[in-house]
């Protein structure tokens, strides 16, 4: 994965010199022809690259045993009031805006329909690099009086040793009137971690997220433990 993803930086840092070399040629022949609109298009050019560039020297910097992976970001509420269970739905909100911003893959274990409100919340960000731009972000967010703690796991793969046994997984079903709503939750009975899904045509799928999800978090715990 590691060759892969480094591979796929240099393509990217090779395509931001080749705007770069256009921009400045494009730049040379609109001031000789005094072009205000070409030398528009130059500016918002400039603009781009200029992001492009400090996006690829964050990445750069960023070196990890696991900034390389997707990330897992679980918001819950820290308060028992209305107010937090409307702020996980906010930061979850906010994470999914900044990973769409950047081309990345989402997958949300738990539907977040506008004015919902949610005592926790998960959001899986399958992109290189998510947990290395995102790790950060671990810790409490404060909203006037509204707390809510952000827990960032770097995205399990196969062959990670961190396995769950069946018995140490409880599953229950978290059934509604509308069945629509229905959902299941997995839960780590030896450290408490649980997450949910939909219980409809997609369970299937939405069950091996989080099964994923799950190893996710016990993998940053073992992490935590052995430093």
């Amino acid at each position: 994965m590691r060759l892969a993803v480094v591979t796929r930086e240099l393509t990217r840092a090779e395509t931001v010199r080749r705007r770069l070399d256009d921009a400045q040629q494009l730049l040379a022949l609109a001031v000789d022809a005094r072009d205000d609109a070409v030398l528009a298009d130059v500016r918002a050019e400039a603009d781009a690259l200029s992001d492009a560039v400090a996006d690829l020297g964050i990445r750069m910097r960023l070196d990890g045993p696991f900034d390389l992976r997707g990330a897992v970001v679980v918001v819950r509420a820290a308060g028992t009031g209305e107010d937090a269970a409307t702020l996980v739905v906010t930061v979850l909100r906010r994470y999914r805006e900044w990973a769409e911003r950047h081309g990345h893959v989402i997958a949300m274990p738990d539907d977040v329909p506008p004015g919902s409100r949610l005592r926790e919340g998960t959001l899986v960000v399958a992109a290189p690099y998510a947990y290395g731009l995102l790790r950060a972000e671990a810790g409490r967010h404060r909203a006037g009086a509204a707390e809510v703690t952000v827990t960032v796991a770097p995205l399990a793969e196969h062959d990670d040793p961190v396995t769950l046994r069946d018995l140490d997984v409880r599953v229950d079903m978290m059934c509604t009137r509308n069945p629509a709503t229905a959902s299941v939750r997995l839960t780590h009975l030896p450290t408490g971690w649980s997450v949910s899904f939909r219980n409809d045509a997609r369970a299937g799928r939405q069950q091996e997220v989080a099964y994923r999800v799950l190893r996710s978090l016990l993998l940053v715990a073992a992490v935590d433990n052995r430093g």
